[in-house]
């Protein structure tokens, strides 16, 4: 598990943008639900296969759905657990959702949407 956390620039806040899904257009979210996680809201990781995964962070996804059991394994937020994320209109792969294992621990849950599976109104 490595990753570093950089700092996004030109997105917007207050519902200013729509994202959709990159596959189908479908509704995902807006950026009024963008939430920083470690300080951030864009972050960016390596998986275990060497794949580099850049995603936003959200609170909110109503046009996402999470599927499969939570992990803990390879999480790049400790504390956290996480499952496949999927469009709900297409069910094409957008990222990850993530649970907290500890009642203690905040955000409760959030969800991480690869940048490039997104397009933004």
């Amino acid at each position: 598990m490595f990753g570093f956390i950089f700092p996004s620039k030109g997105i917007g806040g207050n519902g200013g943008k729509v994202y959709q899904c990159f596959g189908c257009k479908g509704f995902v979210t807006y950026s009024d639900r963008l939430i920083c996680i470690g300080s951030s809201h864009r972050h960016l990781f390596v998986n275990p296969a060497g794949v580099e995964c850049d995603f936003l962070t959200f609170s909110d996804c109503p046009g996402a759905t999470a599927h499969g059991g939570a992990t803990a394994a390879h999480s790049w937020f400790p504390g956290y657990r996480w499952r496949m994320a999927f469009c709900r209109h297409c069910a094409h792969h957008l990222g990850w959702y993530y649970e907290a294992m500890s009642i203690f621990e905040r955000p409760r849950d959030f969800w991480g949407i690869l940048f490039s599976h997104l397009v933004a109104r």
